[in-house]
């Protein structure tokens, strides 16, 4: 066990650094049309954060829980001159082993010496804590409790606030969702709220070898937990748990890279922070499974310490008037501050699939987009998915493997746009709404966005999942009546990214994402896949562009706390997401996703 559970936390470690080489090598390209003038970031500034002068020590002791389990704990205190108020205090709730503690410690101490008393608690089940391990099991009524006993220390001040990343940042939504009286503010680093739809089963599809092959009892019960049932309620922090955090207006710093499997459920927690207004923040950055090192105008250690020291210190050094949202958009390979995020002035544009060959690749059918509504007799497109191959790998691309796509489409449905005839940005979620019909009950649809440059070369930019059953209910799968045509909407996971003069939009469509270690595992039944692309059934991609497009197709814009500019489908989806019904959507009787 602990030999996988260093490997895992090695391969972090070192795609994190694969990431950050391959962004800092590529070459910038223009900026997309239309957003030469928004707000980009031209260099660092220099640091307002407090600076690392105090020499610390250290104790350790075990602290009781309510059910009387006990949690090793280490605590940092810096050592203040005489007469020096009481520091506030920043905790950080780990489930990992030892192993990590490299990883972790080092960068508590960085905080202990720049002024606050810092306290690492192991959560129950993680040795030399008491208790038995379970997935996210009591990890917010543990997490509460460290907060409330941390606060009523002599050596703090009451004020708390929290860190740390992946399940360090897992482990903080569940707390905040306890509601601890003393919880100020929070920093989730790639993470997830409702990990159920973000990690476990993406898009309703079964985990891959990254999670099936572990060892340790907590992940095989989590396997047995097909659907989103009551034990995953009790181990999530939904939507509505988000905005109730909201509510009690405790700020909240969210923090993401585009190429992170995770990515999908820290911007759906933030976009569900809207009532924050000035006390919310986003940084979405350029690596993998980390937040950005390199971020500007101020780094990623920076820009924690900037809000700790604004939310527990009270200084105002600028972190809350900044533009709520900061990202970096790749292909200029720059970073951009936005007023916030989705960006309030995006457009939609609308692509059609087409059967008309666009002579660009080698797919199944090698379809076009296009800004023109279909014909009445569009040919079908379709695909046929084994369960023994050949597979996709969508889940191992993004920015550590840039791969080219072009064998993955032989065996996949492809459509494929004109060449641009200006640099396009699009940043935030994309959607693939589509008709579609199968011979078996149960299917997955696995989607790719590339951008095709003018030598055929086609990169991966987005990928979004899709179990069918699951996406009527997750509580409740309605299984397909083969045959029958049914419309779907696949949510592919946001990005920023411009496609440059004479590249083009791709939309790869397949059946699986295997078998990368974050892959999703392979659908254990075969099935031929039909999409529809007829007037009747107006298939299209989705795309949120900023500034401005030669395109004549644009579907208005999406500002903040509405829903504007978005089509029915990817509004049902997110209410589905937010509100999942227990009594079995999807039945046969008028459901919104059921045509024919």
């Amino acid at each position: 066990m602990m030999g996988r559970r260093r490997f895992g936390g090695l391969a972090v470690l070192i795609a994190c650094l694969l990431t950050v080489a391959a962004v800092s090598a590529d070459a910038q390209t223009p900026k997309g049309a239309g957003t030469e003038h928004r707000q980009w970031v031209e260099g660092p500034r220099p640091s307002p954060a407090s600076p690392p002068i105090y020499q610390i020590t250290e104790q350790e002791r075990l602290v009781p829980v309510r059910d009387g389990i006990r949690l090793q704990t280490k605590t940092w205190l810096p050592v203040l001159p005489g007469g020096s108020r009481t520091p506030p205090c920043v905790v950080e709730t780990d489930g990992y082993d030892v192993v990590l503690d490299a990883f972790f410690i080092p960068a508590l101490q960085d905080l202990a010496r720049r002024g606050y008393a810092v306290t690492f608690a192991r959560l129950r089940g993680t040795p030399p804590s008491e208790g038995v391990r379970d997935l996210y099991n009591k990890f917010g009524e543990d997490g509460y409790d460290i907060v409330e006993w941390v606060a009523a220390q002599p050596w703090c001040n009451g004020d708390v606030g929290m860190v740390g990343g992946s399940l360090l940042g897992i482990s903080q939504w569940l707390a905040a969702k306890q509601a601890p009286p003393h919880l100020r503010t929070f920093i989730p680093d790639v993470s997830c709220g409702d990990c159920y739809t973000y990690l476990w089963y993406v898009g309703g599809m079964l985990p891959g070898p990254g999670r099936k092959a572990r060892p340790v009892p907590e992940y095989q019960t989590a396997i047995l937990h097909r659907n989103f049932d009551d034990w995953w309620r009790e181990r999530s922090t939904m939507p509505e748990d988000v905005e109730a955090i909201a509510r009690r207006g405790i700020p909240v710093l969210v923090r993401d890279a585009w190429g992170d499997y995770l990515l999908g459920g820290d911007v759906t927690n933030y976009e569900h922070l809207r009532g924050l207004g000035h006390k919310r923040k986003i940084i979405l950055g350029s690596v993998s499974h980390a937040p950005a090192p390199d971020s500007l105008p101020y780094s990623n250690v920076e820009y924690q310490v900037m809000w700790l020291d604004r939310w527990l210190k009270g200084i105002h050094n600028g972190v809350d008037t900044e533009p709520r949202a900061l990202i970096y958009v790749q292909g200029p390979n720059q970073w951009r501050f936005e007023d916030d995020w989705p960006i309030p002035d995006t457009h939609r544009a609308h692509l059609y699939l087409r059967a008309a060959v666009s002579g660009t690749g080698v797919s199944l059918n090698d379809g076009s987009l296009s800004e023109e509504t279909p014909s009445a007799h569009e040919a079908v497109a379709s695909v046929t998915y084994s369960p023994t191959g050949p597979f996709n790998y969508a889940g191992a691309n993004g920015p550590i493997l840039a791969t080219d796509q072009r064998p993955d489409e032989t065996h996949s449905l492809t459509w494929t746009g004109e060449a641009l005839k200006a640099p396009t940005e699009t940043t935030g979620w994309w959607y693939l709404n589509f008709w579609a019909s199968a011979t078996a009950a149960d299917t997955d649809f696995v989607v790719e966005i590339t951008d095709v440059a003018p030598d055929g070369t086609s990169k991966q930019v987005g990928r979004g999942w899709l179990n069918a059953p699951r996406y009527f209910s997750r509580s409740h799968p309605q299984p397909l009546v083969p045959g029958r045509i049914y419309r779907f909407s696949v949510q592919i996971w946001p990005t920023s990214y411009v496609f440059q003069v004479g590249h083009r939009i791709r939309v790869d469509l397949s059946g699986s994402d295997c078998c990368a270690p974050v892959g999703e595992d392979p659908n254990p039944d075969p099935a031929q896949v039909t999409v529809y692309q007829d007037a009747r059934h107006p298939s299209h991609i989705d795309i949120p562009v900023i500034g401005v497009t030669a395109w004549r197709n644009l579907h208005g814009r999406s500002a903040e706390g509405d829903d504007e500019g978005r089509g029915d489908d990817e509004r049902k989806r997110d209410d589905e997401r937010k509100n999942d019904d227990d009594e079995g959507k999807g039945d046969d009787a008028g459901h919104p996703g059921r045509i024919d």
